[in-house]
């Protein structure tokens, strides 16, 4: 039963850290950044997009290990799986006119930045970070 408990945990904290980069990317792309892509915007713009998707899948990898508890880790690395097919869908089904490598650099940024807020949490002390029941 506990095995089971942890298992959902990891679950739930993978789909709850996607949701956040799913947000918080569409936030500041679409809505701050008024639509962003290889073609269609300038250094700046691709600048700031690039520090919004890594503020934006840092907070994902927190908000996933901080749902799926200890250990903190394993619920940042599983939303990895949800990034890895969102890249994959985006590449393989045309919705997107970018270079395949802006592509794959976008989603590695996101899970880089992921797995950094992941780390960053696993690595706190038990007296900075209260366990999650």
């Amino acid at each position: 039963m506990k095995n089971i408990r942890k298992i959902v945990r990891v679950l739930l904290g993978m789909i709850g850290g996607y949701a956040v980069i799913v947000i918080g990317t569409t936030l500041t792309f679409e809505v701050l950044l008024g639509g962003i892509g290889y073609y269609k915007s300038s250094s700046l713009v691709l600048g700031i997009a690039s520090i919004g998707a890594f503020v934006t899948g840092f907070l994902g990898g927190c908000a996933a290990a901080l749902i799926g508890g200890r250990p903190h880790f394993h619920s940042a690395a599983a939303v990895l799986l949800l990034l890895i097919m969102d890249t994959t869908y985006v590449i393989s089904s045309g919705i997107s006119k970018d270079p395949v490598w802006f592509e794959l650099i976008g989603g590695g940024t996101l899970m880089f930045a992921a797995l950094t807020g992941g780390f960053f949490l696993a690595n706190r002390t038990s007296k900075e970070m209260p366990v999650a029941v």
